[in-house]
Order: C-alpha cells, then structure tokens, then sequence
C-alpha cells in the first residue's frame, strides 16, 4: 500500500470499511503542510469512521465526494491529490454499501460490528458444535446434532461464527434486526 502496490479482495470485504483503511493510512502518511490534505483527509476519516459506526447521515456521501474534489484540487503533493481516490472509487462503484450503512444501519457482509447482527439459519445448522467452540464470547448454545442459536445480549459481533460454519449457516442482518432471520435470505 502507498507505493503501487495490489490489494485483492473478495466479497467478504465490506468497502465502506476498505476506503477507512486506506483514508487511515494516508491521514497518518500526511506531512501536514498543506490544509486541503491535512484537514480533508481527516474530515473524510471521521465520516467514514461515522458511516461504519452507524452514525451515517443523508448527505454524507455527497460530502465525502466533495471534499475528495476539493483535497485533489488543492493539495500540494501526490499524497493528498490522490488520497481520496479509495473513496471516490468504492462510492462510484459500491455506493449501495454506502447508502445500506446509511439508511440501512447494515453492513452487509458482517464487518462494521456496529451495524451488524448474526443469526444461526435453523434449517440448514447441523449442531456439529464448530461455531460454539469457536464463539469467544460463548454466545452460541445448543445441543450436538440439532439446531443451534445465537444468544444476542452477548455475542460480540466478531464474526468467528460466520467464518467457522462451513455449512453457511450463519446468516447476517442489520443491527438490532428484530425480525425474521430467514426472511433476510431473501434481500
């Protein structure tokens, strides 16, 4: 990262979260000297930090394309006329994550804690027991061989469950999602 470098990812990576990384590291990287990179960049960061915190508000994604205009209009050096480039880019092409961890207060693929909730689908967990053994948090009871659940008031969000089951059972929904698990399989 920062000097040409590829990063691959897959769809288990949530954008919105991927621009905060690279916004991070430019924010860190900034010499300072000028204020469009110094002062945008930062901005730009606290507003990503918002939108994966469930904070996000209307307009803040047309804020986020402003000032990524305005810090590459105005920066000095290469750092700040290409740092909000992630972001532009994740918005031009995933701007639906955008506006799901905006209107939604969901992240869609589990990996902003705050905005996200798991649930076990009953119809295809076999009690095989991995997730429970895994789960740090000890969020997950049942009995060998038959379905089991996730017990919300502890679980923690980190997502272990749904990267251990290698059945897919694990399903992801909004935060503090009351409804119907399966009806979520549907979106």
């Amino acid at each position: 990262m920062g000097s040409g470098g590829m990063v691959v990812m897959d769809n288990t990576n949530c954008m919105v979260g991927m621009a905060k990384f690279f916004l991070e590291f430019t924010t860190d990287e900034s010499c300072g000297k000028c204020p469009p990179c110094r002062l945008g960049t930062k901005i730009m960061l606290d507003k990503l930090n918002d939108l994966t915190e469930g904070r996000g508000k209307e307009g803040d994604v047309e804020i986020l394309e402003e000032l990524s205009y305005d810090i590459i209009e105005g920066s000095l050096c290469g750092l700040g006329q290409s740092a909000p480039n992630p972001v532009l880019t994740t918005i031009k092409y995933f701007r639906d994550e955008y506006e799901s961890h905006i209107k939604d207060k969901w992240c869609k693929v589990g990996v902003c804690r705050r905005l996200t909730t798991f649930f076990i689908n009953e119809e295809v967990c076999t009690g095989c027991g991995a997730c429970m053994r895994a789960c740090p948090s000890k969020a997950i009871i049942g009995e060998k061989k038959k379905p089991h659940r996730i017990i919300q008031e502890v679980c923690i969000q980190c997502r272990t469950c749904y990267d251990t089951c290698r059945f897919k059972s694990i399903i992801i929904g909004p935060a503090d999602y009351k409804g119907d698990p399966m009806a979520l399989l549907k979106e």
